[in-house]
């Protein structure tokens, strides 16, 4: 059992599946689409040598019957499925809950038909279906000591709570691929240079700045978004050009990754969360 729902630009959306004005033949594309592999042929020596390899365009066609009232129903549809127009659909299962966005390339009607059809195809430029519900992982210096029930005494005072310095965090990519974040910093105090630094692979980022106390620093490494900006007294800048030398713009491998996050000096004054967004192949 499966949904197919369809978002169109407007935000408007339409459950194409378990309506009783569509009945819905088939959904194709929802499986990992074709990589294009790149090789270079060498005379005199037999097979090739490989080059590079990408993932190609995902393309999802959805076939469909129109029922009765058919002709309100068809025109309905043309709201979602506008060509060349962006669309969003959602595809959930007893496995995975996925979205993915693209752009309606075709929409063809059968009008003489019996049963009056249509085929739907839309192209999706970046093909991994992203998980509908974000990872948000916490890290903070600041540990929580308070429990009731509770005394105070004189000589034996209450902790409220404490400053550790040199936590790490697991950040789990639950996902088939490699994936980006955002990650979010939040400034208690003064912060000098912050740097988010992944324990396993040895990259880094790292900030030329000055953090005040309220300031706020978004990192985000995710292909075709990546962007360093900065809020300060409601101000937002661009923080890209502050980034250090060496820096990368780090990438979730599948699985576990464990980062720590410190500074030149105010460490401690830093809240930081991790979000991430799982990327399948296929459902």
């Amino acid at each position: 059992m499966y949904t197919l729902l369809a978002e169109n630009q407007y935000g408007q959306q339409i459950e194409l599946t378990h309506n009783d004005d569509y009945s819905v033949k088939s959904v194709l594309g929802f499986d990992p689409p074709d990589a294009i592999i790149n090789l270079t042929r060498n005379a005199g020596q037999d097979g090739s040598e490989y080059n590079s390899s990408y993932m190609d365009n995902r393309t999802i066609t959805i076939t469909l019957a129109i029922n009765y009232p058919a002709e309100r129903n068809r025109i309905d549809l043309y709201r979602y499925f506008k060509e060349k127009q962006p669309v969003k659909l959602y595809y959930r299962n007893g496995s995975r809950n996925v979205w993915i966005n693209g752009y309606t390339q075709s929409f063809q009607v059968a009008f003489f038909d019996k049963k009056e059809t249509a085929q739907i195809t839309v192209v999706c430029p970046r093909p991994y279906l992203n998980d509908e519900d974000p990872v948000v992982e916490e890290l903070t210096n600041i540990i929580s000591l308070f429990e009731f029930p509770f005394e105070i005494e004189e000589e034996d005072p209450v902790e409220m709570s404490k400053i550790v310095i040199g936590i790490e965090k697991s950040v789990f990519n639950a996902g088939d691929v490699s994936t980006g974040m955002i990650v979010k910093l939040r400034s208690l105090g003064s912060v000098t240079n912050p740097i988010v630094y992944n324990t396993i692979t040895n990259e880094f980022i790292k900030i030329q700045d000055e953090l005040s106390a309220g300031d706020y620093v978004e990192i985000c490494t995710i292909q075709g978004s990546k962007y360093v900006k900065k809020i300060s007294s409601g101000v937002v800048s661009n923080l890209i050009g502050k980034l250090t030398a060496g820096s990368t713009w780090i990438q979730l491998l599948p699985g576990d990754n464990v980062f720590s996050v410190s500074a030149d000096a105010g460490e401690a004054y830093l809240l930081t969360s991790f979000e991430i967004i799982n990327l399948y192949e296929g459902v």
